[in-house]
């Protein structure tokens, strides 16, 4: 998995570390140009070679898919994906990897989602850790209790969901939540226009439905729609009758599937304020159907 920029040498400053002897601290560059990936040779001692042919200094190579890339005498690697980059991470004692899944990364993992990076609707890359979402920049180290992590942003294909023709966003969303009246079974169902999107699990759905509730109340009572919905962190978890870590779990899980469905920015489900530790529904539209007991 290559960064946007990855750069290639023996020093370990270098996002891909090449130990052979014959390669140079800082031997060369990949760089995704938005459209394909190209090869820079950084003026090392022993060249880079795309298929056998040397990459002249200070010229810029593209390289094709499936071609073999040498640097230095020996060290050859094949080029496997040229897709481009991806939101991810590296941890930086050990080399593992993350990548993104439904347009979140979650470390140090899904199921333990200590920090969340995301990029909001307005094309701004978000890091969430402990409720508080904060301004990220690429190469940016996150700690996450007791491993760090190197945040990896694909800076240079960035765009917002309304440059794409047909990509979902929240705000296009319908959102219906079916409940019966003791509120043991709660039933989502997002619809975008005329197609209804995949939802299927139910443990987060009890935080939708306070959510969506109080955001109809604040419309009801006639507040702007930037004031509609905000509830304080604390009084949620008094409600839910959870944890701060829970709480963080359940919102990366209503995300994440979301996510999964297609819909570009998920992390707009439920949106927190900086620096007050608020929380809101961030779908506009919202239907609550009450079924009948049978």
């Amino acid at each position: 998995m290559l960064p946007d920029r990855c750069l290639v040498g023996r020093s370990r400053g270098c996002d891909l570390v090449v130990t052979a002897r014959d390669v140079s601290g800082q031997h060369a560059v990949l760089q995704w140009t938005g459209q394909h990936w190209q090869l820079q040779d950084l003026g090392s001692r022993n060249g880079t070679h795309i298929d056998d042919v040397p990459v002249a200094v200070g010229k810029r190579a593209i390289v094709p898919l499936g071609s073999r890339i040498r640097f230095g005498r020996e060290e050859t690697w094949t080029f496997t994906d040229a897709g481009a980059p991806q939101l991810m991470a590296i941890r930086t004692d050990t080399g593992e990897l993350r990548v993104a899944e439904g347009g979140l990364l979650a470390l140090p993992n899904a199921q333990e989602p200590v920090a969340c990076v995301y990029q909001d609707p307005a094309g701004a890359w978000v890091c969430e850790r402990g409720g508080e979402p904060v301004a990220l920049d690429d190469h940016t180290i996150v700690p996450t209790g007791d491993s760090t992590w190197k945040i990896y942003l694909p800076t240079a294909c960035q765009a917002t969901a309304q440059d794409d023709a047909g990509v979902i966003q929240v705000a296009d969303l319908r959102l219906r939540l079916a409940f019966r009246r003791d509120e043991e079974v709660i039933e989502a169902f997002a619809f975008a226009g005329e197609r209804r999107l995949d939802l299927q699990v139910r443990a987060h759905n009890y935080l939708l439905l306070l959510l969506a509730r109080r955001r109809l109340a604040d419309g009801d009572a006639g507040l702007p729609d930037a004031e509609q919905g905000w509830i304080r962190q604390d009084d949620l978890l008094r409600m839910l009758k959870i944890d701060e870590s829970h709480l963080n779990i359940t919102v990366h899980r209503a995300r994440t599937q979301l996510g999964r469905a297609g819909v570009a920015d998920s992390a707009a489900l439920i949106e927190r304020r900086p620096g007050i530790r608020q929380l809101r529904i961030g779908v506009g539209t919202i239907e609550l159907v009450l079924h009948d007991d049978p």
